[in-house]
């Protein structure tokens, strides 16, 4: 009966430590695999207006694993007000456009980043 328990315990010590190896395994491979990310660079922005459409484009040069949009602020012809809009689309590259809703037009531009 000694034995049999002596046994039982090395073998569930030899368990218990091949899984603490293999948590450490994973873990280790897990830390490898984490990149920083950052907010884009060299973007730039302005009004779009092809073709009597108002709007907004951004561009990032760099997107550094991050991501951006364009914004636009728009005014409406009847009273004035004022309203902003994004696309619901974020991008990591090529140009992001955002259009203005019927009857108004674009006053002003800018562009939204964010690091991931």
């Amino acid at each position: 009966m000694k034995k049999h328990l002596a046994v039982l315990v090395s073998g569930g010590a030899l368990a218990v430590s091949v899984l603490g190896l293999q948590g450490e395994a994973m873990a280790a491979s897990t830390v490898g695999d984490i990149s920083v990310k950052a907010h884009p660079s060299g973007c730039t922005y302005s009004k779009y207006n092809p073709d009597g459409h108002q709007g907004a484009i951004a561009n990032c040069s760099k997107s550094n694993g991050g991501h951006y949009k364009a914004i636009v602020v728009c005014k409406r012809y009847l009273d004035g007000s004022k309203v902003t809009r994004e696309p619901v689309i974020w991008k990591s590259s090529g140009d992001s456009i955002v259009w203005c809703p019927p009857e108004t037009f674009s006053v002003s531009a800018g562009v939204m980043t964010k690091a991931s």
